[in-house]
């Protein structure tokens, strides 16, 4: 829909709430003189914006808002049309109008206020946004969109305690369960910790965000790499396991350190079997790559490659194809005339060039972990793309 669509749309819906305006207006003899400046001053504003007059017609708006507020629903639907067109300095400008207009009613200045706090946030003028929201929650007005902006503050600012009392009162007010957010909150709180080598303080955030929430990826991860840094295998590989029984889409991002561990603790015959137990309930081939790299080890080349040319029969995948390639190479194997060199070569820039994460609510593509995805700000939605990672 173009701009001067909306304009029009915008002066059609306007000219209907006057029009219900004047009906009420002419009940009354004595407010018709009233009623004809109004009109005058409002369809003069009308024929600016249609004009593309915008600053005129801004000026005519801001005087009728401050002196009436009959006409204060078209009013707050031009300052909104104002900030989703990128006009925020106008839209603050409307909005303020009508706050500062006298013997506004309470349910009109409630309104208002929320709608300059939208208009802050467009700004960038997150302290400002926080104020008015934060008097909102005070008046108990428009609680629940009021306690949601202000998550959103003080996630951008990082301040997770203040986030973490909102989501709380988020959940309480409306019912809508945020354990998962407000678990992800106190995981922050634990990655700052373990910057500042304070495993002992990341350890109880991890702790509070399991009594959260008890399915915790991230916070069964986070303390599986803990104890493993402080050479906690067994520990390490209870914590690594959990996080994948929570959720085994991250099989492959938890793979590793978790061979890793078993490795340290020389569990080999057990690795196997947990290893065998994971690809017979997980689809992807991560495990599958595992297992053939202990087959190698245990039994030889010869082994793992019949190991994974058998899986690969039945399904077939680029990681598997390129670790078959590598293992007939190590072997010896390779075709003289250079062709397995070339398709590996061609398998790994295609892999190199594919996100190894994708977002499963709005599909952003990434090569790292996020665990806020960067575009649609879900917590816990970007999961590895299995036969990419």
């Amino acid at each position: 829909m173009t701009g001067g669509l909306i304009w029009v749309l915008m002066a059609l819906l306007s000219g209907v709430l006057m029009g219900m305006y004047l009906a009420y207006l002419l009940r009354n003899i004595t407010t018709q003189k009233k009623f004809e400046q109004l009109n005058h001053r409002y369809f003069k504003g009308l024929n600016y914006l249609l004009n593309d007059e915008s600053d005129k017609a801004i000026d005519v708006f801001i005087q009728l808002a401050e002196t009436s507020h009959a006409t204060f629903e078209p009013q707050l639907a031009l300052g909104n049309l104002y900030r989703k067109k990128g006009e925020v300095d106008k839209a603050i400008k409307l909005h303020q109008a009508l706050i500062a207009q006298a013997q506004l009613p309470e349910r009109y200045r409630t309104r208002a206020l929320l709608a300059i706090g939208k208009d802050y946030m467009s700004a960038g003028l997150l302290d400002r946004a926080e104020v008015l929201f934060a008097e909102l929650v005070e008046l108990e007005a428009h609680t629940p969109e009021a306690l949601k902006w202000l998550i959103d503050i003080y996630q951008q600012e990082q301040d997770w305690p203040q986030a973490i009392k909102t989501a709380s009162r988020f959940q309480a007010a409306t019912g809508r369960s945020m354990r998962k957010t407000i678990a992800h909150f106190h995981c922050e709180l634990a990655d700052a910790a373990r910057l500042k080598n304070d495993d002992a303080k990341a350890r109880q955030h991890l702790a509070s965000a399991l009594r959260v929430d008890k399915q915790s990826v991230r916070a069964h991860l986070s303390l599986g790499l803990i104890e493993q840094t402080n050479n906690n295998h067994q520990q390490a590989i209870a914590s690594f396991q959990q996080a994948i029984a929570a959720d085994n889409s991250f099989v492959p991002i938890i793979l590793e350190p978790l061979v890793n561990s078993y490795r340290a603790e020389n569990a080999t015959s057990e690795l196997r079997d947990y290893l065998t137990t994971l690809n017979n309930h997980y689809a992807g081939i991560s495990p599958v790559l595992a297992l053939t790299d202990l087959t190698q080890q245990l039994s030889g080349h010869k082994a793992a490659q019949d190991f994974l040319r058998r899986y690969l029969q039945e399904h077939p995948s680029f990681k598997g194809l390129d670790l078959l390639l590598t293992l007939d190479d190590d072997e010896g194997d390779a075709d003289d005339s250079g062709d397995e060199v070339i398709l590996k070569q061609l398998i790994q820039r295609y892999l190199s060039q594919q996100p190894r994460l994708r977002c499963r609510k709005c599909g952003f593509g990434a090569q790292s972990v996020h665990w806020q995805c960067p575009s649609c700000k879900h917590w816990g939605v970007v999961k590895p793309i299995d036969d990419v990672v």
